[in-house]
């Protein structure tokens, strides 16, 4: 079904760039006999009736564009609502886990900022400690979480996400 919307969609807009390219034609035409003082009436219709017939098309290719973007807009404030909703239910799932783990609140916070990817000395900056705390720390995380490094904590959780299937050790208490 949503393949045949799209093709309907693109269908729609190669239909009013034709509409609009065609008219524009017509359009330059015009001016450019206006300027030229270049008599362009046609035996079977009139120019007038070509000008209205010209507007009338225009605007009809205008609405489907029109529609087409407030289309657009649903889709992306749609797709903007899915990403907040699957980023707040992964922090939950995370926080889950860390409660699984037993993990201290420190251990949690610097646990988070691993996933996201930041550097020891990132982490000690942030949290205002030193390195070698950060290390201590991120040896117990590994330890309670059954985990040889960073890797293989942030895969734990983006693997199944990524398959979009539950996390591992939901439904089992944990590793």
């Amino acid at each position: 079904m949503a393949n045949k919307n799209n093709r309907f969609e693109v269908q729609g807009l190669i239909l009013s760039f034709v509409v609009i390219a065609i008219c524009e034609l017509f359009f330059l035409i015009d001016v450019y006999a206006d300027f030229f003082r270049i008599d362009i009436d046609t035996t079977w219709i009139g120019h007038d009736k070509i000008e209205l017939l010209a507007v009338l098309t225009l605007t009809f290719a205008l609405i489907i564009i029109g529609m087409q973007i407030i289309q657009l807009l649903k889709k992306h404030r749609q797709s903007e609502d899915t990403v907040e909703v699957a980023s707040g239910e992964l922090l939950s799932v995370i926080q889950r886990h860390f409660d699984q783990w037993k993990l201290s609140p420190s251990e949690q916070e610097v646990a988070l900022l691993l996933i996201k990817g930041m550097s020891t000395q990132e982490i000690a900056n942030i949290r205002e400690t030193k390195v070698g705390t950060v290390k201590s720390q991120t040896s117990s995380i590994y330890q309670k979480t059954g985990v040889k490094g960073r890797n293989e904590l942030v895969a734990y959780f983006v693997e199944d996400l990524l398959a979009g299937e539950k996390m591992i050790g939901e439904n089992d208490g944990g590793r």
